[in-house]
């Protein structure tokens, strides 16, 4: 489901049994057939091979799924292979030549006739949103031309892999602004590209406001509309857009830019009591250059956005489905196939639904766990009304009294714990130590009740300003 909403090719291969015995009560027999059907792009059933035709077909149907990878619409793909007894036994020392079908490349070409450049050119007021991206994206030149050149106001997560540090606390910045200022920061245009935002005041506010246009490139063409103001679908990749758009684009004056640069200069960042938000500032802050960030979902990722990051880090998160599932496995997993210096940012419910995740034996001294422990689902205790719900505790935030500790410890990791700044202060060194010879874990104990109301009072200040 993550590979699928993220538009990530990733190859889904299950072993099955022959079709004959599905639902005999024989061992270890379920349907399997498109039992992904809504969340992959393609899905393959192969045969039982007993002749010629069946290696070609069984040939023919792999290089259909491989190829559907790298399609237009990307995402996952299935291959469901049966296999019949024996299941062990294995005697063949090499494995046979096969049948490779080449697929070109996809070239986009931008069509004159849709106009873009002359309706661009008509706006004095444009907004680039760019969502979830890979690293590396290569897009940073580009959209920092168009911001300094053109004029146009360039908005950026952490999950974009691109640092726009003028109007990175946008987010904030929209809960202090007044009405009068809102309706100044409203585009005339906005284009977007990439992947899921987590604001969800920007999406309220590009919801509400009477936006002329709003261009989205989609590279598989399909029809994304999360600020229901879609006016045209971009079937291009992104670098070939923006290139057509610093070539053809003009020089608008306008000081659209300023406006929403210095409106987001007014704000700052978060400075508070001892907190969960107090914890990742000072982890932030305490970051390694050139490291891999992975970001569990829920309240790590949107505290994490408060903060202002070094350009050089990159950041990785599960935000196709946004759900807590899984996080600490992805990043398990990262850290041991890349080697790369990486850490994690997690809840106490994200980790504790995935503790096996550090069941395993490839876990390296490159990985190193920020643990926010308080007790249960904080981000529920932020909400206007649930907050005051007596089902919160036990059904909606998930009360608990778990530690981390002793499963950590007996996982091969480096145990830190800290219960006040003082003991953060003093253990956020030795966290963020590249010279550790074991993998650490950092568990901090916050209260959900102080750390709700450590975010009102800073959403609070700002907006008194």
């Amino acid at each position: 489901a993550e590979a699928y909403y993220q538009q990530l090719p990733l190859l889904v291969i299950s072993a099955d049994r022959p079709q004959a015995w599905i639902g005999q009560m024989d061992g270890q027999t379920i349907p399997q057939v498109n039992m992904f059907r809504e969340i992959t792009r393609h899905s393959v059933q192969l045969s039982q091979i007993n002749n010629e035709e069946d290696t070609w077909y069984c040939n023919r149907l792999i290089n259909e799924a491989i190829h559907a990878l790298t399609n237009h619409t990307k995402g996952p793909t299935h291959i469901n292979i049966p296999l019949a007894e024996p299941l062990f036994g294995f005697q063949t020392e090499n494995l046979p030549e096969v049948r490779v079908i080449r697929q070109s490349s996809t070239g986009y070409i931008i069509n004159e006739e849709d106009g873009y450049d002359k309706r661009f050119n008509t706006y004095p007021n444009r907004l680039i949103v760019i969502g979830q991206l890979p690293p590396e994206n290569n897009l940073g030149n580009l959209v920092n031309v168009l911001r300094e050149e053109h004029g146009i106001v360039v908005l950026s997560e952490h999950l974009s892999n691109i640092p726009t540090d003028a109007t990175s606390l946008f987010d904030t910045m929209l809960y202090a602004a007044s009405e009068e200022e809102l309706k100044a920061l409203t585009p005339d245009l906005v284009i977007t590209l990439g992947g899921h935002i987590v604001s969800k005041r920007l999406k309220q506010f590009l919801r509400s406001g009477n936006i002329r246009e709003h261009w989205h490139i989609s590279p598989t063409g399909e029809t994304v509309d999360t600020f229901q103001r879609v006016t045209d679908i971009i079937r291009s990749d992104e670098q070939t857009f923006l290139h057509y758009l610093i070539e053809k684009g003009e020089k608008v004056n306008s000081d659209f830019r300023e406006v929403w640069e210095k409106a987001c200069s007014q704000v700052s960042e978060p400075s508070t009591e001892f907190s969960d938000l107090s914890a990742v500032g000072s982890f932030i802050k305490n970051l390694p250059e050139n490291t891999s960030l992975q970001l569990a979902n829920s309240n790590s990722v949107r505290l994490a956005q408060l903060f202002k990051l070094p350009a050089s880090v990159q950041v990785f998160c599960n935000r196709g489905t946004n759900g807590i599932d899984g996080s600490l496995s992805t990043a398990v997993g990262y850290a041991a196939a890349s080697g790369k210096l990486t850490f994690l940012l997690i809840g106490d419910l994200s980790f504790f639904y995935d503790m096996n995740g550090l069941w395993n034996k490839y876990k390296g001294n490159n990985l190193h766990i920020l643990l926010n422990n308080n007790s249960g689902g904080e981000i529920f205790h932020t909400l206007p009304g649930l907050n005051k719900s007596e089902a919160l505790q036990e059904y909606i935030a998930a009360a608990h009294q778990t530690e981390a500790k002793a499963w950590a410890e007996q996982q091969g990791f480096t145990y830190l714990s800290a219960r006040n700044a003082e003991e953060l202060e003093l253990n956020m060194p030795d966290f963020v130590n590249t010279e550790n010879n074991k993998p650490i874990l950092l568990e901090v104990f916050t209260s959900m009740e102080q750390n709700a109301e450590q975010i009102r009072s800073y959403y609070h200040q700002q907006k008194n300003k």
